[in-house]
């Protein structure tokens, strides 16, 4: 376990001013950096292969301010919600709640990515980090999260849970958003993965209820490579699905709990995203208005949204 730790300043008063750290956990195999005061976002990811070491996370080697994880980089969780929510519209059980439009006309990828997480415990390969829910979501709850290195694998697990007092039921969704380098130093990345259909979006990447077997989705079965803004969309998975990223470097494998039916890809400038998530875009919006395999749930008190993805390179 190391902690990149700034210098504390301790006046006479004796008081003791928190300065804001990175943590890196690792184990033989790999080494991973998170900022618990960014969002819990894990910074950098090295792998160790044959005597080599290898970034796979966009900015990666840069310097991190343990205050803030630049757009692009890292990865990051999305909580208590996944992906785009049109005009903000939360559809509940208990009617509409308005949430901010932090990307309009969207309230994207949920409210936890740029708060300040709590560390409850830390070993030399894991680390288990919680956050309470506040407004603007309207629901009481918090999120635990759990990191470790376990052999090859990066294991993680977000735990959505409602508050003792809350007596209502609300959607809740939880996923990750990854941007991986596009190369790590030879050929670019190629993707292959367990997907059966594409959500077709509309209108700035509004849901639009529609499933689709497309060139993308064939494409993705037989693994494929993509250029420059060449995807942005939403899959549904084979049950039991899994993405496969290789490099010419490594491959790493991606897997998930029964709970992750979908997978975000996203290829933009300089990195390519691949995003284990356990609904679709808007799900809640669309189960209500009838559809099927959205991967829409509601969490209560007896009944938590509980997630794992697992992250294995050769």
């Amino acid at each position: 376990m190391v902690f990149e730790r700034a210098t504390s300043y301790r006046p006479f008063s004796q008081t003791i001013f928190h300065m804001p750290e990175n943590i890196t956990i690792k184990n033989e195999f790999a080494s991973v950096t998170l900022s618990p005061e960014a969002g819990a976002s894990l910074r950098s990811i090295k792998v160790n292969k044959n005597g080599k070491s290898y970034e796979l996370l966009s900015g990666g080697n840069n310097p991190h301010d343990p205050t803030n994880l630049p757009h692009g980089e890292g990865s990051f969780i999305m909580a208590p919600w996944v992906n785009r929510i049109r005009d903000g519209r939360l559809v509940t059980p208990d009617g509409i709640h308005e949430l901010p439009m932090n990307q309009p006309p969207h309230a994207i990828h949920g409210n936890v990515r740029e708060r300040v997480w709590t560390v409850k415990e830390i070993s030399e390969s894991s680390v288990e980090l919680e956050i309470k829910l506040e407004e603007p979501w309207p629901y009481v709850g918090h999120i635990e999260y759990s990191i470790s290195m376990q052999g090859n694998s990066l294991v993680q697990t977000i735990r959505l849970i409602a508050g003792n007092n809350e007596t209502r039921s609300f959607p809740g969704s939880v996923g990750w958003h990854p941007w991986f380098n596009p190369t790590l130093g030879t050929d670019l990345v190629t993707v292959q993965a367990d997907v059966k259909s594409q959500w077709k979006l509309k209108d700035m990447g509004t849901a639009s209820g529609k499933l689709e077997v497309t060139e993308v989705t064939t494409r993705l079965q037989n693994g494929t490579k993509f250029a420059i803004r060449e995807v942005d969309g939403c899959f549904l998975m084979d049950k039991g699905g899994k993405a496969v990223i290789s490099w010419p470097e490594l491959t790493i494998t991606m897997s998930g709990s029964e709970e992750i039916t979908h997978f975000m890809f996203f290829s933009p400038e300089n990195a390519l995203c691949v995003e284990p998530q356990t609904c679709t875009v808007d799900a809640a919006q669309l189960a209500n208005r009838g559809f099927e395999d959205t991967g829409h749930v509601l969490v209560d008190r007896d009944n938590p949204l509980i997630a794992s993805t697992t992250w294995s390179w050769d």
